[in-house]
């Protein structure tokens, strides 16, 4: 097994919380609050990293997240395989 780390960006507003790794792509889900959010985030982490690999990227340090997305809610996603 192997544990993985990927930065999210969560968003919430009225709707619920929007979820989006900017280092994977189509790495977007969400859910309708933060717990739910966080358990689509894993959930969506593990199909990709197992079904899809070549469309993750190495994930980018906190640092640099917090220097992309300076007003945006940064979150470490962890899973293991």
């Amino acid at each position: 097994m192997k544990k993985y780390v990927y930065p999210a960006i969560f968003i919430e507003d009225e709707e619920g919380v929007a979820v989006s790794f900017p280092d994977i792509i189509g790495g977007v889900t969400d859910g309708k609050d933060f717990d739910e959010a966080m358990y689509m985030a894993k959930d969506l982490l593990r199909l990709m990293l197992t079904h899809v690999p070549g469309q993750c990227g190495t994930p980018a340090t906190p640092e640099e997240m917090k220097k992309l997305f300076p007003h945006d809610k940064i979150v470490e996603v962890e899973v293991t395989i």
